[in-house]
């Protein structure tokens, strides 16, 4: 019974606090006529929160999409590609309100019992007498990857993620599976491994 207790926890721990994971489409785009991709380059100074949006962020966010597109047949193309690509990290400051229970103390008291003519002990069990609720701050972010019909210019694909961002290295180490998420809502589907 422990051991599926536990892995009930864990699960709940894994999943409850994964992002979650959006995609929207153009839905007159042919995904079949795209074969080949770039990345649109970012000015130096383009980075917002230099936090969770940084050099080595645009990097791996760039090289994690890029192996996505790759598995799904597409090719670098930096010249004339058909698509066109940008990704943004936005990352909001917010506040939750929670409620907490207060609970008023167990006490004791006298009784007098007739059936056995003596006095007994009882507890009194505690009791919710109101709410204490306090405001929690917490920092969620977004990531949002575009695609972009090169020759229209039009965006065709968007996929984002949204979840609560706690630090930089946690950011940063949930990158890869964030993407790899997103990417699972791309309109044309990597091939399956043997």
């Amino acid at each position: 019974m422990k051991p599926l207790l536990c892995a009930l926890c864990i699960a709940a721990l894994l999943f409850g606090c994964a992002p979650a994971i959006y995609s929207d489409q153009d839905s007159g785009a042919d995904f079949s006529r795209y074969k080949t991709f770039a990345w649109y380059a970012k000015p130096p100074q383009g980075f917002k929160n230099q936090k969770f949006d940084n050099q080595i962020v645009e990097s791996n966010v760039k090289n994690y999409a890029s192996a996505e597109l790759k598995a799904r047949g597409f090719t670098v193309q930096v010249d004339t590609p058909d698509v066109l690509l940008d990704y943004e990290v936005n990352v909001a400051h917010k506040t939750e309100q929670v409620s907490n229970p207060v609970y008023s103390h167990p006490y004791n008291y006298t009784y007098y019992n007739p059936a056995t003519r003596s006095y007994g002990l009882a507890t009194a069990p505690s009791y919710v007498m109101g709410y204490q609720t306090q405001n929690v701050p917490y920092e969620e972010g977004t990531l949002t990857i575009v695609m972009i019909d090169r020759r229209t210019n039009r965006l065709v694909w968007k996929g984002w993620s949204d979840g609560t961002v706690s630090d930089e290295q946690t950011y940063e180490s949930e990158l890869l599976s964030d993407i790899h998420r997103i990417f699972k809502k791309f309109p044309v589907a990597a091939p399956k491994r043997k």
